[in-house]
C-alpha cells in the first residue's frame, strides 16, 4: 500500500554486518525532519516524486524514473513520525499498526514477519516484512495486484523514522514469502541509515551528517 502519513501513525540480528556492500551508483538522501537530519541511500534509477510535512509526520516518496506515486512498480518511502512519549515498545507498536492496515486490504493472503529488534548505526531498530498476495482495486480502472514491502524502523529523538522498499506485481492466490535473495540486497542498498542532530545554519547536503562513519 502507498504509505501515507496517516497510515504510518498507525531482525535481522547484526543486520548491517550481514548485508552485502551497496552499489556505488546510489545517491545519498539527506532530509531535515523535526530537528534531525535523516540520511539514507537511494538506489540508482529512483527519483524523489512526492513530499509532505505536517505537524506530526513527514513523508518522502521515490519511484523509478518514468513512474509516478499513483502508478508504480516499486517505491521507496521515508517517513518521520512524532511520538513525544517514546514508549520502549514504540517501534513494535508502529509495526503492528501498519501490519493491521495490510491485513485489512488482503485478509486471506496477508503475511507479516518481524525479524526482531536490531541496531541501526547505534540506534534501536526493527525490520519487518509485510505482504499481500491479492489487493483488490480501490478505484475504477485499477487492477488487482500483489504488494510486498520491507520496512526498517529506527528510533529517533522525536519519535521514529521508517525507510520502506515496496514492490507491486501481479496478484497471487497465496501468501507472499520473504525471498532473501531479493530483499537482502535491497536492504543493503538503503544503508547506511543515519540520524544526526541538525547543525544551526548548515545547508544541504548536510556534510556534518554525511561525514560520519
Amino acid at each position: 500500500m502507498k504509505a501515507k502519513v496517516a497510515v504510518l501513525f498507525l531482525a535481522m540480528t547484526a543486520l548491517p554486518a550481514a548485508l552485502p556492500a551497496r552499489s556505488q551508483d546510489s545517491m545519498t538522501m539527506t532530509t531535515p525532519v523535526f530537528g534531525q537530519i535523516v540520511s539514507y541511500q537511494l538506489p540508482a534509477g529512483f527519483q524523489p516524486s512526492y513530499e509532505e510535512a505536517g505537524a506530526e509526520g513527514y513523508i518522502q516518496e521515490t519511484v523509478p524514473a518514468g513512474e509516478t506515486v499513483n502508478d508504480w512498480s516499486q517505491m521507496i518511502t521515508m517517513t518521520g513520525i512524532k511520538d513525544a512519549e517514546g514508549h520502549s515498545d514504540m517501534l513494535e507498536g508502529a509495526a503492528q499498526v501498519l501490519a493491521g492496515h495490510f491485513q485489512q486490504a488482503c485478509a486471506e493472503t496477508f503475511t507479516g514477519t518481524s525479524f526482531g529488534a536490531t541496531e541501526i548505526n547505534g540506534l534501536a531498530g526493527l525490520v519487518v516484512f509485510l505482504g499481500c498476495g491479492t489487493v483488490a482495486p480501490s478505484e475504477e480502472g485499477q487492477e488487482a495486484r500483489s504488494e510486498t514491502a520491507v520496512i526498517v524502523y529506527v528510533k529517533s529523538a522525536f519519535g521514529y523514522v521508517t525507510v520502506q522498499w515496496a514492490e507491486r506485481g501481479p496478484p497471487v492466490a497465496t501468501r507472499p514469502e520473504y525471498e532473501i535473495d531479493t530483499w537482502k540486497p535491497r536492504l543493503a542498498q538503503l544503508l547506511p541509515i543515519r540520524l544526526c542532530d541538525a547543525v544551526a545554519g548548515e545547508e544541504p547536503p548536510y556534510l556534518s551528517c554525511n561525514a560520519k562513519p
